[in-house]
């Protein structure tokens, strides 16, 4: 029974809505995203490996799909964006939507 509920705390659906509001929040690691999703970051790591996934890229979608939305949505500054959802540099958050 366990087993069943630690599978469906980590769905995809909820890993990306858990990553997306981390990179709102603040700094992002896996053990943070492990912790809330009640998994091991071993666990978490091997789940979205089954699935074809890492988590640094999750990460990079959320932060661009994020990114995307501030700047076709609102009329923050480009260097304000790029500082929310965690780009380090402004030439970071450039070559994100660059590529």
């Amino acid at each position: 029974m366990g087993q069943g509920t630690k599978a469906s705390g980590l769905a995809p659906g909820k890993v990306r809505t858990t990553i997306a509001g981390m990179v709102l929040a603040g700094p992002v690691s896996i053990d943070t995203l492990a912790a809330r999703l009640g998994a091991s970051p071993r666990t978490l790591q091997r789940r979205l490996k089954q699935r074809g996934m890492t988590f640094w890229a999750l990460v990079a979608q959320c932060r661009f799909e994020i990114a995307s939305a501030l700047l076709r949505d609102t009329d923050l500054p480009v260097q304000t964006i790029a500082r929310q959802v965690g780009y380090s540099t402004p030439g970071a958050f450039a070559r994100a939507f660059a590529a």
